[in-house]
């Protein structure tokens, strides 16, 4: 009889096991931070993000949010994280954006096994809400600013994830704010995109302070120029 009922309990708890982690793999996306927060404020998300593995297109992953940077002239000559996924060092980043140290640019940085991949978006407007995706394939990254492909960067090798958590703003981060922050275990395509796109975060964004444009503004030109 005891045999039986050791038998039954190792049973139940294989099956929930396997429930369980099913349920975890399989979860589609995780919200890191959902509200509108400060941009010099760190939040350092105690949620945790697995690495991707044994997805139908190889490693994949993406990350989405809504940011505004209000002034780049604060702590201007150094580099200001928006996030990062890895150490608040940032010794591994897998990905990370900043703000640019000296322009008005944003920076994308990705962990690859054959060293960091460097990305810029140039002449980001200031005080305009702006919606970033970082899409992430094995063999490359896709970039999409406010619903659209801004760059297809092939990578020199398979990135190099890390375990560590996400942070954002990091040491006194940048002047303006972040929203709807996610990350995604599949590679958002470009409908994906249009769709998270089209939902600002909250309703009064446009409002806050006087300031703080939804897109469409930029011209036709915005996304020919860079080379």
């Amino acid at each position: 009889m005891d045999l039986v009922i050791s038998v039954l309990v190792a049973a139940v708890v294989i099956v929930a096991a396997f429930f369980y982690f099913k349920s975890q793999s399989n979860s589609p996306n995780i919200t890191i931070q959902s509200s509108i927060t400060d941009g010099k404020k760190q939040v350092n998300s105690n949620v945790s993000i697995p690495n991707s593995v044994n997805q139908k297109e190889g490693m994949t992953f993406s990350y989405a949010c809504w940011m505004k940077v209000d002034d780049f002239a604060y702590r201007y000559g150094k580099q200001k994280v928006v996030f990062t996924k890895g150490p608040e060092d940032l010794s591994l980043m897998c990905p990370a954006l900043f703000v640019d140290a000296n322009t008005n640019s944003l920076i994308v940085k990705l962990d690859t096994f054959g060293g960091v991949e460097t990305i810029p978006i140039g002449n980001i407007p200031a005080k305009k809400w702006l919606h970033v995706v970082l899409a992430v394939d094995q063999d490359f990254i896709d970039i999409y600013i406010n619903g659209k492909l801004y760059e297809h960067h092939t990578l020199s090798n398979i990135p190099k994830q890390n375990s560590d958590t996400v942070h954002t703003s990091v040491d006194g981060g940048f002047d303006g704010s972040i929203a709807s922050l996610e990350y995604f275990n599949y590679l958002l395509k470009p409908a994906d995109v249009a769709a998270l796109a089209a939902k600002a975060p909250v309703p009064d964004m446009t409002v806050k302070n006087g300031v703080g444009i939804l897109p469409p503004y930029f011209d036709t030109t915005w996304w020919t120029r860079h080379g």
